[in-house]
């Protein structure tokens, strides 16, 4: 199927709706229910937990639907953005309404928060990544919708500094909220225009081939969904990728939920000042994207395995320069803060790439007349998504152990033991999941064969 014009643009359309909702939704649900709800550890910690135990049902669950089911809602990716994209937008409001400030009812508000949120986030994370794999399958063409993506998400990106300017960091919790709900807005329309000219060649050919059986009620023969699951385990290209995809989840999580919360501390507003400092978290995002954009013309020339391998190696470089460097140096941390997001997030753009890699190798092997795309794209997440929840798990226990929980008031300054524990975190782990990463990544091998289309 030839690459069109609609295509690139409704899919652009998705990852701006994306992109806006996740990035905001990330960057500010630990901040406001640590510092403005107030939930305690232990609740916190429950939620997490949930998190974690329903990731585990939602990914093969709304894998198996894209893939296998017959539900209006799920038979094209088209179909599944066009119906699911607005609660979606709907999920990402329920935080930033509070329900009281009983402990247990904080509590249960990101039990639900968390539940409502996974649900849409998987079910349209799956849509848009099978999106991705099947519009084309050209390795140039999915190059170019890596590039006009990261391109759009460029009207995405500031809603992170959005809301740090409408709501003064938090402080106007009440335009925060309405902000929020105009970010939503725009997110169900761009969902909306998706969901209407999102097509692709497999899609057409599954409407037809449902249509056919519903006329004439033969039933399809499908292949087990326990079958296509053991194939993609097996295969050594994706237990190579998961490891490296779980490391990169909990990096980046780390990243967007507590860049404001690190800096908050070891940053003053003598060195730096406020101002610069909101223009730096909302910026932090959209500097990542034109790195990306920048990026894709060396992927097009040595593969998208050299880059990520090489995005790897930097992170690891840069947190033993900075370690090095020490965190008396306010500018030089958010440099090494931007650089590091930035690194994360074209590794986290690029990743899509062999994900659609995979599936393709796993269609031509199995001979299949259809890619499991869901599925692997689902299987993935399943494997790495735990680590977003346990990143800030792991990080607030760390945190609390020196005393952080006792800033949650504002009484209390916060202690030198923290704040050098805040700094050995930002250090040490890009430098421990970099290492484990680079190792991980150098048994996919894939590679050949990206390099091969690359150069003809």
């Amino acid at each position: 199927m030839v690459l069109r014009k609609q295509e690139i643009l409704a899919y652009c359309a998705a990852g701006v709706a994306f992109h806006m909702i996740a990035s905001a939704f990330n960057f500010y649900y630990v901040k406001v229910f640590i510092n403005h709800y107030h939930i305690e550890e232990t609740w916190f910690q429950i939620a997490q937990t949930f998190h974690m135990v329903w990731t585990s049902v939602s990914n093969p669950l709304f894998a198996y639907i894209q893939d296998g089911s017959k539900l209006k809602i799920s038979r094209t990716r088209r179909e599944s953005i066009l119906y699911c994209g607005p609660l979606f937008a709907f999920s990402f409001i329920v935080p930033w309404i509070p329900w009281g400030e009983s402990s247990w009812l904080v509590g249960l508000h990101l039990i639900i928060t968390f539940f409502l949120w996974d649900t849409m986030f998987t079910f349209i994370g799956l849509a848009v990544s099978s999106l991705f794999t099947e519009i084309s399958r050209d390795t140039e063409d999915r190059i170019k919708l890596t590039r006009y993506a990261q391109m759009a998400s460029i009207l995405g990106g500031p809603s992170v500094m959005l809301l740090e300017f409408t709501s003064d960091s938090l402080h106007n919790f009440k335009a925060f909220q309405i902000t929020s709900v105009c970010v939503a807005v725009c997110a169900c329309s761009l969902f909306y225009y998706s969901g209407l000219n999102a097509h692709t060649e497999y899609d057409v050919k599954k409407i037809e081939k449902y249509e056919l059986a519903k006329n004439s009620r033969v039933n399809v023969k499908k292949e087990p969904y326990t079958n296509q699951v053991c194939q993609i385990f097996y295969d050594r290209n994706f237990i190579a990728f998961i490891v490296s995809n779980f490391c990169h989840a909990f990096h980046k999580t780390f990243l967007n939920s507590f860049i404001a919360i690190v800096c908050d501390q070891l940053i003053s507003e003598d060195d730096v000042p406020l101002s610069v400092r909101k223009l730096f978290y909302g910026g932090v995002s959209l500097m990542s994207t034109l790195v990306i954009i920048t990026v894709t013309t060396f992927v097009s020339r040595y593969s998208y395995y050299y880059v990520i391998r090489s995005a790897f190696a930097y992170i690891v470089f840069a947190g033993i320069v900075m370690l090095h460097i020490g965190q008396d140096h306010p500018w030089c941390l958010m440099v090494f803060l931007l650089a590091d997001n930035c690194a994360s997030g074209t590794t986290f753009s690029l990743f899509n790439m062999p994900l659609a890699d995979i599936a393709d190798d796993n269609k031509s092997k199995y001979n299949r007349k259809h890619p499991i795309s869901s599925t692997v794209f689902g299987i993935s997440a399943l494997l790495s998504k735990p680590a977003m929840s346990l990143s800030p798990m792991v990080t607030v226990s760390i945190l609390n152990h020196y005393g952080y929980s006792e800033l949650k008031n504002n009484t209390v300054e916060a202690s030198h033991e923290l704040k050098h524990a805040m700094f050995l975190l930002i250090c040490l782990y890009p430098i421990a999941i970099g290492i484990v990463q680079l190792i991980a990544w150098s048994f996919f091998d894939i590679k050949q064969k990206t390099v091969q289309i690359n150069v003809l």
